[in-house]
This record gives structure tokens, C-alpha cells and sequence, in this order.
């Protein structure tokens, strides 16, 4: 199935022990911030099943535009300093544009 989609992927090592704070704080996101999120399609977060402590972040957007007015949201600033704080360093972001996707990947 082909899609579309602008990604960003934000890789960042977590602070030893906040490893669940990280997952709480996204799953906050989705309950309180993801309705506001104009053009969101879908997320995910991975851990390094050699290293824990390296987290990936996946978010999938409609377009550019959508992802970039999510991250000048001011609730989404706040949200994003928290991440951080749970960080050795701040999350390394790389942003792509998806060219083929299966949807058909079971969701968790």
C-alpha cells in the first residue's frame, strides 16, 4: 500500500532510571495534547533492546506544515521540555517524508 506521509523520527538516550516516565509522558501526550494535533496520523516509541536507555520516537504527520505548527504549539513546548528533562541530552531529530508504508502492521 503506498502512502505519504511526513515523518519525524527523534532519537534520545533516556536518563537512567526514567525510562517509564518517557512512556507516561507519551501516553499523556496522546490523551491530552493529540486532539489538537492538526494533521497527526500515527506514533510510536521503541527502546534499543541492547540498550535500553536508547529511545526512538516515530510521529507521522499529514504534511509538513501540520507537524510544524504542532511543535510552535506552546503546550507542545512545555511537553517537549519535560521530554528533555528525562534526557541525557536533548532528543536528536531527523525529519523525512514516507514514500511506502504497510498499514496492515498490527497495533499494540
Amino acid at each position: 500500500m503506498t502512502s505519504s506521509a511526513y515523518v519525524t523520527i527523534c532519537t534520545y538516550r533516556a536518563r537512567a532510571g526514567e525510562e517509564d516516565a518517557i512512556v507516561a509522558l507519551h501516553e499523556d501526550w496522546q490523551r491530552t495534547l493529540r486532539a489538537r494535533a492538526r494533521g497527526y496520523l500515527s506514533g510510536e516509541l521503541l527502546h534499543d533492546t541492547g540498550s535500553p536507555l536508547v529511545i526512538v520516537a516515530i510521529a507521522r504527520f499529514e504534511s509538513e506544515a501540520d507537524a510544524r505548527a504542532l511543535a510552535q504549539d506552546p503546550d507542545y513546548a512545555a511537553w517537549h521540555r519535560r521530554l528533555a528533562s528525562l534526557a541525557e541530552v536533548e532528543p536528536a531529530c531527523v525529519t523525512y517524508v514516507s514514500d511506502w508504508c504497510d498499514t496492515r502492521l498490527p497495533v499494540l
